[in-house]
């Protein structure tokens, strides 16, 4: 399936037109510079906890939640970050590892080579962090819905479902026990359904990571692969929770009508895993396979995308919060690339003032036939050329002409 899927992307790229496959080969090479940016921060990140970890004298105070309770406390991993460990009674923190299940690891990890038992001691040191606690981000004086603003008008109706939902979470006793119910977006391309899952993510303060349902061969993605393999890899439920410092990131399951049709009925497909993720009791003890520990799955934050409701497994669908969203007006794709050309901004340190070209702007915005995601990727093209050449000033590429072609997906 992989490979008539790469074949098929690369049919349809050599039917584009000239811009749209300058455009997409602009943004691939974008997305491969930032995957390759976050990789060596995580790394970075990873070797100092690890080189803490080796150089800190054991903590005989940092028991956890057995020395509160009275009981007997198993030997500290010599994994784990020697941290003060956040007690199980707070209010707002979800026990989402349980560092006692590493020492299993540790004993089988003996016959690998050193640089495996490296990297295996690395994500142990990252899950271990903070006693594996990890806190939960609905807290009363935030307010969802003003990280929004108007320019996802569109996402009214989801968004007032989540504000109720937020203000109960932040009245449940104690906020730790309390969860947001997974969503399911549904719209044509291009409504801004991805967007909208970035900024909830900001809203909320957290990370939020991709996975993309129509491409999926399988469920290591999401639980890694089997521990049993030489080149065992921690899946992404894992990397989200054992990587960030909140219970409650956002994961944004793509395509979800997209899944493959194949997987249902077998066991370990992204169906199964995916149902383990949305049913909360099952999310509780969510199975990493590549370590192998559980983990508290049950706080994230999950929005599902699609655009055809009847392609979705019914399993799938009865445990979803179902929204249909419209498609944005011309304001708020104006809004939407405002933020877009800020957050740019931002991220690349720009030494010279930049301004967006507000005739080449216009004409995208304009474009009613051009999806928004094409019109950011062409903001992002602008951006990159305007950076190259030392312009105070970004041009867009014209809205190439005569396009009919429906485009799929959003950012």
């Amino acid at each position: 399936m992989g490979t008539i899927h790469l074949l098929e992307q690369r049919r349809l790229r050599r039917r584009m037109h000239p811009m749209d496959r300058l455009v997409a080969v602009h943004e691939d090479l974008l997305i491969d510079l930032d995957r390759a940016q976050a990789r060596k921060r995580a790394w970075q990140i990873d070797e100092e906890e690890y080189e803490q970890a080796e150089k800190a004298p054991p903590n005989p105070s940092a028991t956890g939640a057995g020395a509160a309770s009275g009981e007997a406390i198993k030997p500290a991993s010599t994994v784990a970050v020697s941290v003060t460990v956040i007690p199980a009674d707070a209010d707002n923190q979800v026990k989402v590892f349980d560092p006692y299940e590493f020492h299993e690891v540790e004993e089988s990890i003996e016959g690998l080579k050193d640089h495996d038992q490296e990297r295996v001691k690395l994500a142990l040191a990252r899950a271990g962090r903070n006693g594996g606690y990890r806190p939960v981000p609905w807290t009363a004086d935030r307010d969802l819905i003003a990280g929004f603003g108007p320019k996802l008008a569109n996402f009214a109706e989801v968004l007032e479902h989540l504000q109720v939902q937020w203000t109960c979470a932040t009245r449940a006793a104690p906020p730790a026990d309390a969860r947001i119910d997974p969503v399911l977006l549904l719209g044509p391309p291009g409504v801004g359904k991805t967007y909208f899952a970035r900024t909830l993510a900001e809203a909320i303060g957290t990370r939020m990571e991709v996975y993309s349902a129509g491409t999926a061969q399988d469920a290591f993605q999401l639980c890694g692969t089997d521990a049993g393999w030489s080149n065992a890899r921690t899946g992404l439920v894992f990397d989200l929770l054992s990587r960030g410092d909140s219970a409650a990131p956002v994961l944004l399951v793509d395509e979800l009508d997209k899944i493959p049709a194949y997987s249902v009925g077998r066991r370990d497909t992204p169906i199964n895993t995916l149902l383990d993720l949305l049913e909360p009791l099952s999310a509780r003890r969510y199975r990493e396979l590549s370590l192998p520990v559980h983990m508290n799955a049950s706080r994230m934050v999950i929005v599902c995308t699609a655009n055809e409701r009847d392609a979705i497994p019914a399993p799938l669908l009865a445990r979803l919060t179902e929204f249909t969203i419209a498609a944005p007006t011309s304001e708020q794709r104006r809004l939407i690339m405002e933020h877009e050309f800020a957050r740019l901004y931002e991220g690349h340190h720009c030494q010279i003032g930049l301004r967006l070209d507000d005739p080449t702007a216009d004409r995208l915005i304009q474009a009613e036939d051009l999806d928004v995601r094409t019109m950011l990727r062409m903001l992002r093209v602008g951006f990159a050329r305007a950076l190259a050449a030392e312009s105070d000033r970004v041009l867009l590429p014209e809205p190439p002409a005569g396009r009919s072609r429906r485009r799929i997906g959003f950012i």
